[in-house]
Parts: C-alpha cells; sequence; structure tokens
C-alpha cells in the first residue's frame, strides 16, 4: 500500500463497532444501528432534543441514557459539519436561531430578576435547549459561565439574614448525623 493510500485510508475518524462490555449491550446496539439510519441534520437534531426532553429526570444516573444521548450529539454534531457552512456553525444554533440573539436573551433575562428560584429554571432551561451541539462549546460555556455568575451573586446576596432551617428547607438540605467515635 502506497503511503497515499495509507493517508487516505486512515483519514477521518472511524465508527467504533466494539463498546465497553458494561451497560444494555443490546439497547446499545440497537441505537446504534438506528442512529445509522439518520441522514440528515434536522432529523438528528429533532431525535436528540426529543431524547433530552423524555429523559429528563435521572438523566445523570442512567449510564445507558447517558451513552445514548453522547451517541446521537455524536451523529448531530457530524451532520452539522456535513450540512452547515463555518460560518453558519458559528453564528446559527441548530434550533434556526441566532447564537448571538440566544445568549443575549438569556442572559438578559438572567439580570433583569433577583429570584432565586427563577435564576435556577433559567440556567437549567439554557442546558437543556441549547447544550453542545446545539450551539457551540464556546459561545455555550460562555453564556452559562456568565447565567451561574449571576445565580451564585444572587444566592449569595444576604444568605446570612436567611435562619439556617429555612436554607435547609429551600435547598432540600437533609442533616446526616456525624459518625459515632469509638
Amino acid at each position: 500500500m502506497s503511503r497515499a493510500d495509507r493517508a487516505t485510508a486512515v483519514a477521518g475518524a472511524k465508527p467504533r463497532t466494539e463498546y465497553p462490555p458494561f451497560g444494555d449491550q443490546s439497547l446499545r446496539q440497537e441505537w446504534t444501528e438506528r442512529l445509522a439510519g439518520v441522514e440528515s441534520l434536522d432529523a438528528a437534531v429533532q431525535l436528540l432534543t426529543q431524547w433530552r426532553s423524555e429523559h429528563l429526570a435521572g438523566a445523570l444516573e442512567e449510564s445507558d441514557a447517558l451513552w445514548i444521548e453522547a451517541r446521537i450529539e455524536d451523529r448531530v454534531a457530524v451532520l452539522r459539519l456535513a450540512e452547515r457552512t463555518p460560518e453558519e456553525i458559528d453564528s446559527t444554533a441548530l434550533t434556526g436561531e441566532s447564537i448571538a440573539e440566544v445568549t443575549e436573551r438569556a442572559l438578559a433575562e438572567a439580570r433583569s430578576t433577583d429570584d432565586v428560584v427563577r435564576l435556577e429554571e433559567l440556567v437549567t432551561q439554557f442546558r437543556r435547549n441549547y447544550k453542545p451541539p446545539v450551539i457551540p462549546t464556546v459561545p455555550f460555556m460562555r453564556t452559562e459561565t456568565e447565567l451561574v455568575e449571576i445565580l451564585i451573586k444572587q444566592r449569595s446576596k444576604n444568605w446570612f439574614d436567611e435562619p439556617l432551617d429555612e436554607l435547609r428547607r429551600r435547598r432540600n438540605a437533609a442533616l446526616v448525623p456525624a459518625p459515632k467515635e469509638n
């Protein structure tokens, strides 16, 4: 095999067909096959947003759900590069919205409230709706960092004025007794 043939053969990422031996292998195989049939960016984005909306509760506790979401995200990212120009990727979210408008709107809404519960909802909603690859990583992380900074500043305002029991109740904090020393 010539050097040019070898270079051509190794160009691009080769899809993984073997996965670590944990999790539900038949489910993972089913999703691998299903995603191979997703050929358009619109279909992949619709599948990703549907998956995220259906798996909100306990999403970080279920390894198969995390694995499937990551594979859907991979498919979206690959199709995005195939169907969009670099300029479109940098300026337009996969929802069709302007990235600049999405980030400005989220930050403006966060700056307009001092309600901590509402701020927590805004941060969660932004993450759920725009987590990469829906918006590229850099603008997403920049905006998320600013949103969280606004939230943390509001949370820490006069935190010492709130009775400890009320603070624990609002945050759903449970006291765990310290282990007894022998």
